[in-house]
C-alpha cells in the first residue's frame, strides 16, 4: 500500500488532540518527522505516536526524509516561516489558521503555492460542514442574485485564553494551549486572528467576494489583545458587510456562528450553532429552501477530521475538494490585517 509521508511542525495542544490522532487513524499514512521546541515533550510525542524522527529545529524535521505533506500547528507568528520552508521543498501543506499574520507574507505564500504547483489548506473545520457547500452552491447558482450585503457573527467561550489564563476545558488534554499564542499582541494573539479567521473563511467560501476597505472597533483584554471585534467591510463589487465576534459566551454553552447573505433576489441564512445547524434560503418570488444537518465532530458543527483527510488524499493523488484554499486564506488575511490596523488608527483601512 502506498502511504503518505507526513511531517508535523508544532506538536502542541491542538495537534496532539486532533491532527496527529486523525493521521494515526489512517492506515495509508506514515508519520515521518515531528518538531516541537520543548525537548521532553517532543520525545513524548515521538514515542506516543511513532514518528521516525523528532527535532526541535523545524528545518531538520522537514529535511530528515522527503515528505508528501506537512501539518503546521505552531504559534500564529511562526506560520509564515514554517509554511514557506515546507512549500519551498515542494510539500503540500495544512497550516492552522491564520495562514500568516500580515498581507505581505500571505501574498508570498499564495505565489509559492502557485509556483510549486502544490496545495495548501487551513483546517477551518466549519468549511467542511455539508451546509457550507450547499450554501456556496446556492450563491454560485444565482438563487439569491447579486450579493448586496453580508452580516455574520462568531462567538465563543474563550475569555480565559485572551486573558492569558489556561483554558479550563483542556485540563485533561495532553498539553495546554500556550497563553502567548492567544493573549500576546506581539505574537498575533487576539480574537480576530484566533477566532474570526473561522468566520471569514466561511464567508469567503460562500460568497467568493474580494475585500476592499475595512473598519474595526474592539474591546481590549487586560493583556492588550481584542476580546471582541465589530468590523465593517466594503467589497470590490460594492457590497457591504457587518461582522462581529465575542469571547464572552459563558462556559458550557459552546458558541455561535451564523451568516446571512442578502442578494437582490433573496436572502440566505446559515446557522452553525450546536444542535440547531440549518440552512434557510428565502427568495423574492416566495420560494423557501430549508435544510438541516447532523452535528459534526469536534465543537459545534466543526469537523477536525475532514481537513486532515483532505491533506492525505491530496498527497496520495486521490480526488479531493479543498474547502479552505490559499486564495481564500489570502483574502482572509487581508481582511484581518486591515482590521488590526484599523483598531490602532481608528480609520478605514484598505486591504
Amino acid at each position: 500500500m502506498t502511504k503518505a509521508k507526513i511531517g508535523v511542525i508544532g506538536a502542541g495542544w491542538w495537534a496532539t488532540e486532533f491532527h496527529i490522532p486523525h493521521l494515526k487513524e489512517r492506515d495509508d499514512v506514515e508519520l515521518i518527522s515531528v518538531c516541537k521546541l520543548e525537548k521532553d515533550e517532543l520525545n513524548f510525542v515521538k514515542e506516543k505516536y511513532g514518528f521516525k524522527y523528532a527535532s526541535t529545529d523545524f528545518i531538520e524535521a522537514l529535511d530528515f526524509e522527503k515528505l508528501d505533506g506537512v501539518v503546521i500547528a505552531s504559534p500564529h507568528f511562526a506560520h509564515f516561516e514554517n509554511t514557506k520552508a515546507a512549500l519551498e521543498r515542494g510539500y503540500h501543506v495544512a497550516v492552522e489558521k491564520p495562514m500568516t499574520t500580515n498581507t505581505k507574507d500571505a501574498q508570498i505564500i499564495h505565489d509559492l503555492v502557485k509556483e510549486k504547483k502544490v496545495e495548501l489548506l487551513t483546517p477551518n473545520g466549519f468549511n467542511w460542514n455539508p451546509l457550507m457547500a450547499k450554501a456556496e452552491d446556492h450563491v454560485k447558482n444565482g438563487v439569491i442574485g447579486e450579493i448586496k450585503h453580508i452580516d455574520a457573527s462568531f462567538s465563543s467561550s474563550l475569555v480565559d485564553l485572551f486573558q492569558g489564563i489556561p483554558l479550563s476545558e483542556s485540563d485533561d488534554h495532553t498539553f495546554q494551549p500556550k497563553a502567548s499564542t492567544w493573549s500576546d499582541p506581539s505574537k498575533a494573539g487576539g480574537y480576530g486572528w484566533g477566532q474570526l479567521s473561522h468566520m471569514f473563511a466561511g464567508v469567503l467560501k460562500i460568497t467568493k467576494l474580494n475585500p476592499e476597505k475595512v473598519f474595526c472597533f474592539s474591546v481590549p483584554s487586560p493583556t492588550g489583545v481584542d476580546y471582541t471585534d465589530a468590523i465593517s467591510l466594503r467589497f470590490e463589487n460594492g457590497a457591504t458587510g457587518a461582522f462581529s465576534g465575542s469571547a464572552f459566551v459563558p462556559k458550557g454553552y459552546g458558541g455561535g456562528f451564523n451568516i446571512r447573505v442578502h442578494g437582490d433576489k433573496g436572502t440566505l441564512y446559515l446557522d452553525l450553532e450546536v444542535n440547531r445547524e440549518r440552512l434557510l434560503v428565502r427568495t423574492n418570488d416566495g420560494n423557501e429552501i430549508n435544510e438541516k444537518t447532523e452535528v459534526g465532530c469536534g465543537t459545534m458543527a466543526y469537523t477536525t477530521q475532514h481537513p486532515i483527510n483532505t491533506l492525505v488524499d491530496i498527497c496520495l493523488g486521490k480526488n479531493y475538494h479543498n474547502h479552505s484554499d490559499v486564495f481564500l486564506n489570502l483574502n482572509m488575511v487581508k481582511i484581518l490585517d486591515a482590521a488590526y490596523r484599523s483598531m490602532k488608527s481608528e480609520n478605514v483601512e484598505r486591504v
